[in-house]
């Protein structure tokens, strides 16, 4: 039997919402360390250019706004799986409570 062309088709609904924490979190450790050495880099070349040595400053601000883009994307997925979950989750209990009625009843 061949494998799903989507390699995502093989987690269930929490190993995806699992897959986006982490995607958040790692994206979000991304831009606080670019910002971390943005700074960093600045005081360094307050005192002048280091000898031998390029300037990452300009790479490190092109970054920046795709970490930020990212991170944003990354938590829409994230908020929209655990909106699913909660959409579920009530689906859920809206059927067990209309049963209960249904037994009530009988």
């Amino acid at each position: 039997m061949p494998l799903p062309k989507n390699p995502l088709a093989r987690l269930d609904r929490q190993e995806l919402l699992w897959l986006a924490g982490l995607l958040k979190d790692a994206c979000r450790e991304r831009l606080e360390k670019n910002l971390v050495s943005q700074a960093l880099e600045n005081r360094l070349y307050e005192r002048g250019p280091v000898e031998g040595r390029l300037d990452p400053r300009p790479f490190l601000r092109i970054w920046e706004p795709r970490y930020r883009k990212f991170l944003e994307v990354a938590c829409e997925i994230h908020a929209m799986l655990e909106s699913e979950d909660a959409q579920a989750l009530a689906r859920s209990l809206a059927g067990q409570a209309g049963s209960r009625r249904r037994k009530a009843r009988a």
